[in-house]
């Protein structure tokens, strides 16, 4: 099979478990297996990055190391990992570049892509993050393709699991997730449908648009936990402008 084919019939299955679950998403497998699908959990199961305590006032707010900036051109990217040693987890600096490309998903005609390259040197991790508009086959109103790049030796085994997608105004605040089914094709690669409900698409298009940070919660071949936050920037902001003036002509 060739790797459009491929793409054809997972982009084809996920539509078929997005039709079939009405967009009112739940866990339907386990996730270790792939081509499994997770719901997008609450952002009160994920307990990183530090958060604002509730009802505490905004001058409560833990004081976090300041990080290196990001090489020009990129934006802050900031891996958030459990961790058994240290009861306040792992904070690891990183970068993110952001730009539009030019996709052909499937049999669909070309269309402007979110692309967001992202390296956190101290684990040799790098990960993409694509977001496009969906075509006809996806029963969705956009699609999340996570694509991550480990070394051989990587400490935590590898990615079990991406149950989502959350949006934050900055990097201390807890996200709130975007409404959509996420499916792990292969090793490392995961892929999310975003919801096409009416209701579900003004909030997650909302959101896409005015929110400076996002969130990608996974779960390690360890079990432990993680959280990838990436800042928009100037850079970011302009893509996502860039490719919603696109999308909406």
């Amino acid at each position: 099979m060739t790797t459009a084919s491929l793409e054809k019939a997972i982009r084809i299955a996920v539509a078929g478990v997005i039709a079939l679950a009405g967009l009112s998403l739940s866990a339907t497998a386990d996730p270790a297996d792939t081509g499994s699908q997770t719901q997008v959990p609450p952002s009160a199961s994920w307990p990183m990055p530090p958060a604002l305590p509730t009802p505490a006032p905004p001058t409560v707010l833990p004081v976090l190391p300041l990080l290196p900036p990001p090489p020009a051109g990129a934006s802050y990217a900031v891996l958030y990992e459990e961790d058994a040693s240290n009861p306040t987890g792992n904070r690891l600096a990183g970068a993110a570049f952001w730009r539009t490309e030019t996709v052909s998903p499937g049999e669909g005609k070309p269309t402007v892509a979110v692309r967001a390259d992202i390296e956190i040197p101290e684990r040799q991790m790098s990960m993409t993050w694509t977001l496009r508009r969906a075509t006809e086959l996806d029963s969705a109103s956009h699609t999340v393709d996570i694509s991550f790049k480990l070394p051989p030796d990587f400490p935590s085994g590898g990615i079990l699991n991406v149950p989502g997608v959350l949006m934050k105004d900055t990097e201390q605040r807890r996200g709130v997730a975007l409404a959509g089914l996420s499916v792990k094709v292969t090793t490392g690669i995961f892929l999310i449908g975003l919801s096409n409900a009416p209701a579900d698409r003004e909030k997650n298009e909302r959101l896409l648009k005015e929110s400076g940070w996002l969130d990608i919660p996974f779960v390690y071949t360890n079990n432990r936990r993680a959280i990838l936050a990436l800042e928009k920037g100037a850079e970011g902001e302009r893509a996502f402008a860039q490719a919603f003036a696109e999308w909406e002509k």
